[in-house]
């Protein structure tokens, strides 16, 4: 029986491709193709919030993304396809935030709620902040573009019910009232925000978030507040 040396087995064999040295090139074209994805997918949310959804042609997302227009039909197929993408985007930000980030603070339900505001915060102060494209989306579109509206509301409906979860473990009462009225404090600081251009807006959106868990507290009483 022939007896081959580790470092005869880690030679690349003549005729055959080098197995390790194909495992790296599969991954370099991996990271590749992701990277031209991201590309895509953040000049598309860029622009898409900032100029407008119909405003932007394939042919500026290209030169903002600056990449050829083979790649944006190889990994989207659509400009329709790139803004549904760019709905999950947004998504998994919010989700990411109720699943992970405010989990893992070490404080009561109620001070993570009053935490989602810091995180809006932050987010408002990026550069890249022209709004939230769902909103965006379903208010540039006419009203029959169903489709829009129908992916936008099942993603609201989706972070709306993971707020509803958290007010619920706060102990409110009324957990669906509350929910309603931090939702709107949300969506108007957003508007907010967008419209000014300033990041303050989740701080005052804070302070009336604060009066509503206050409320919350009073409501076994029937208190007004």
């Amino acid at each position: 029986m022939e007896i081959i040396s580790v470092h005869e087995a880690e030679r690349p064999r003549p005729g055959r491709p080098h197995q390790s040295m194909q495992i790296v090139e599969d991954r370099l074209m991996k990271k590749e193709r992701k990277s031209t994805e991201e590309k895509l997918l953040l000049a598309a949310r860029r622009l898409f919030c900032r100029a407008g959804i119909h405003a932007t042609g394939i042919t500026r997302i290209l030169e903002e993304a600056g990449v050829a227009r083979a790649s944006l039909y190889a990994h989207y197929g659509s400009k329709e396809n790139l803004l549904k993408a760019v709905f999950d985007t947004e998504a998994n930000m919010w989700f990411h935030w109720f699943d992970l980030d405010l989990p893992h603070l070490k404080c009561s339900p109620r001070e993570r709620i009053l935490a989602l505001f810091d995180l809006l915060e932050k987010w408002f102060a990026k550069e890249d902040f022209f709004g939230c494209v769902f909103i965006n989306a379903v208010a540039e579109h006419e009203k029959d573009s169903r489709w829009v509206k129908d992916v936008a509301g099942a993603y609201r409906d989706q972070i709306i019910d993971r707020l509803r979860t958290l007010v619920g473990e706060s102990g409110a009462t009324d957990p669906d009232m509350v929910t309603q009225k931090l939702g709107l404090l949300i969506e108007g600081a957003i508007v907010t925000a967008m419209v000014t251009q300033n990041s303050h807006a989740a701080y005052i959106a804070r302070l009336a978030a604060e009066d509503v868990l206050r409320c919350m507290e009073c409501a076994p009483h029937r208190a007004r507040c």
